[in-house]
């Protein structure tokens, strides 16, 4: 059933059963659709009981495998959240050096992924220090479309699940544990070419039966811009065995990156003409990184429902390198080093009282141990005796949590939830040692919300909750101006408390008629006491920061046909700096007013086979930013992207062209006074045989 298919990706769960009873054409056998369940007719549909995130009370969007399969990523991740509306996920342009995620009017503490809690298989992927990319930045890097399941975003601070960086919301990835074994190879503009073997094995639906999966992935590319090359190796595995009412499950993962990065471009040159858009910076040295991690899992989840024990323990290695320039200076780089060895472990248990009520607690802990460098390097001498910064680092953080579903009515279920972390961090500080600390501080964080069913195609939600951030390294032990290392002077600053969010939100999800679903959400943030340095430049910082944003967004879908359909969203939030460090400057910058999406999808059998065909347009616009002490706010060009990709299966292959295009001169999705140029169009085409 194409309506089934199309729903189940494009609507909530309470709403698939409405727009599956409509009848439908016959499909071939081999379009390959997964498989939906779908209410009885005549359900009332509600939000279930459940610790699924569809069943919270929020804004929630869930991206299953179909859709992974069927979107425009090329290799990345980020390109996945694309279609979801007010969310804004990109690439730098200067290789695997983070994973950017913005929502709800959160840019991004250093742009690089922080504000955002994100999870992978119970495995949280912010760093709370990183020498490289801000406090709480993300590095999916290592993770590749053929190794998720799915994908559920929480927009706003609203599960207590989640902890650190959770101020915007939430993104929780699960990976794969079976699937149809394929091997696949693509090609693409700028020397783009890439491989993926996908292997796997075993029955794990039989009792004691070993299920195996595995992808094997390789990268490279010229790239667009002069000194741009990259290349990327990556291996997943998993295994899963039932035993008894348990299904364990141990992956391993190990990834390599090397790449040359070319740096930003000033909007004055290209404006003038004085460098050209596929040009490296002019005012640096050839720039360059390199990365590689691994890591262990181990889970534990009930074999069968959701009811009973769910456990995760990690170990990871993380290490990365990244050139960066020296203001304007040739000869010389600042070269930033993370070299970390992480490890945790969570345990949750969710007790169902009855059909009506529900209990989840849980406790968690992370260690994160090793350095954070920021050394000067002469670009004929190498690395040399000057440092911007270097933190030995011992980590701990720990947290308790619950969260509780009642039905309080057959179409009135209410959510609350309760967070308590704790940090014991010990940071020793080479470059000043007088500004070493042991730092020792809690935060709680409660949500509450409700959602409400008036309609057997209606849903009303609303919410209130704080999320939070720890304080980073540099936050609690300032480097100070570059030198050497024991230089004398400085200080920490251990009464920092970590920064929280209230946030508040009002929404609905609608079915209007038989082929219509309406969604919208208004929201609003009040961010307090985040830290800043009370002087630009001067090193020392406080909890003086406050922001406020608030916003709105709406999704409108429509099943146009059977085979047919169509989807159109548009979000706007205003930010403001309550308490800004220059005066005058009030707009938070890089953040855009307004983001529009327009897409439609076609899947309709042909020739022995089944064509997809998706089209996608991405528009945003009202991106401020400030030059120097100014209290003018510039505002960057706006950025328009389109995707199309046509796909058609038949038998055990698949053949896929598509295309990426960017049309506006200067114009990036990084708002600035500096930007990373993208090319007009971008084109590629890929086939996978599955065995």
């Amino acid at each position: 059933m194409p309506r089934c298919h199309l729903a189940a990706r494009l609507l909530p769960p309470s709403l698939i059963a409405a727009a599956c009873v409509l009848p439908a054409a016959p499909v071939a056998a081999d379009a390959e659709l997964g498989e939906v369940r779908v209410s009885a007719v005549g359900e009332k549909p509600r939000r279930a009981i459940s610790l699924q995130a569809g069943a919270l009370p929020a804004a929630v969007t869930v991206i299953g495998r179909e859709e992974i399969e069927r979107t425009n990523v090329g290799r990345d991740y980020s390109d996945l959240l694309r279609r979801v509306p007010g969310i804004n996920a990109y690439g730098f342009g200067q290789g695997d050096i983070g994973s950017p995620v913005k929502m709800r009017g959160f840019t991004g503490t250093g742009a690089h992924g922080a504000d955002v809690a994100i999870h992978v298989d119970g495995v949280p992927q912010n760093l709370p220090s990183a020498s490289q990319g801000g406090p709480g930045m993300s590095d999916l890097s290592w993770l590749t479309p053929e190794m998720i399941e799915r994908i559920e975003v929480i927009k706003g601070p609203f599960s207590a699940l989640y902890g650190d960086q959770n101020r915007a919301g939430a993104i929780n990835i699960v990976t794969r544990g079976g699937g149809e074994s394929s091997v696949g190879l693509s090609v693409g503009s700028h020397g783009t070419a890439r491989g993926t073997l996908v292997a796997a094995g075993g029955d794990g639906a039989a009792p004691d039966g070993v299920r195996t999966f595995a992808v094997a992935d390789i990268y490279g590319s010229d790239g667009y811009r002069d000194n741009s090359e990259s290349a990327r190796g990556a291996f997943f595995g998993k295994a899963s065995l039932r035993v008894g009412e348990a299904l364990w499950a141990l992956r391993a993962n190990y990834y390599r990156a090397d790449w040359k990065a070319p740096g930003y471009l000033r909007y004055a040159d290209l404006l003038s003409g004085a460098v050209a858009p596929s040009a490296r910076d002019p005012y640096a040295p050839p720039l360059w990184g390199d990365a590689e991690r691994f890591g262990l899992v181990l889970t534990r989840a009930p074999a069968r429902g959701e009811e009973g024990l769910r456990a995760t323990a990690y170990v990871e290695h993380y290490d990365k390198s990244r050139a960066n320039p020296v203001g304007g200076n040739v000869n010389a780089l600042n070269v930033q080093s993370d070299r970390r060895a992480i490890a945790g472990g969570r345990l949750l248990y969710n007790h169902a009282f009855s059909p009506r009520a529900a209990l989840a607690v849980g406790a968690e802990l992370r260690s994160d141990r090793g350095s954070g460098i920021n050394r000067r390097w002469d670009t004929s001498a190498g690395p040399g005796a000057t440092y911007l910064s270097y933190w030995d680092l011992d980590l701990l953080s720990y947290g308790v949590f619950a969260q509780g579903q009642y039905r309080l009515l057959d179409d009135l279920k209410l959510v609350g939830g309760l967070r308590a972390d704790a940090f014991d961090y010990r940071i020793d500080n080479r470059k000043l040692p007088a500004a070493s600390l042991d730092y020792r501080a809690s935060v709680t964080t409660p949500r509450a919300g409700f959602v409400w069913s008036p309609l057997p195609t209606l849903n009303i939600y609303a919410n209130i909750g704080e999320g939070f951030r720890a304080p980073a390294e540099r936050e609690l032990s300032p480097a100070g101006t570059p030198g050497p290392l024991g230089a004398t002077g400085g200080g920490a600053t251990a009464g920092l408390a970590p920064p929280k969010v209230k946030a508040r939100d009002l929404g609905f999800d609608a079915l209007l008629g038989a082929r219509w679903k309406l969604s919208a959400s208004a929201y609003r943030s009040q961010n307090r006491n985040e830290i800043r340095e009370t002087t630009p430049g001067s090193g020392v910082y406080a909890g003086v920061g406050d922001t406020t944003r608030n916003g709105w967004e709406a999704d409108l879908r429509f099943f146009a046909s059977d085979a047919l359909g169509l989807y159109g969203s548009y979000g706007r939030v205003k930010g403001r700096i309550d308490t800004p460090l220059v005066a005058g400057q009030t707009l938070i910058a890089g953040l855009p007013e307004h983001t529009w999406r327009l897409g439609a999808e076609y899947a309709v059998p042909h020739a022995g086979g089944t064509l997809f065909l998706n089209g996608d347009a991405f528009y945003l616009s009202g991106a401020p930013y400030y030059s120097g002490t100014d209290p003018g706010p510039l505002f960057s060009r706006p950025y328009t992207r389109y995707d199309l990709r046509a796909t058609f299966a038949q038998g055990r292959w698949r053949y896929t062209a598509w295309g990426t295009f960017q049309p506006r001169d200067f114009a990036s999705e990084q708002a600035g006074s500096t930007l990373d140029p993208r090319p007009k169009a971008e084109l590629g085409l890929g086939a996978v045989y599955r065995f």
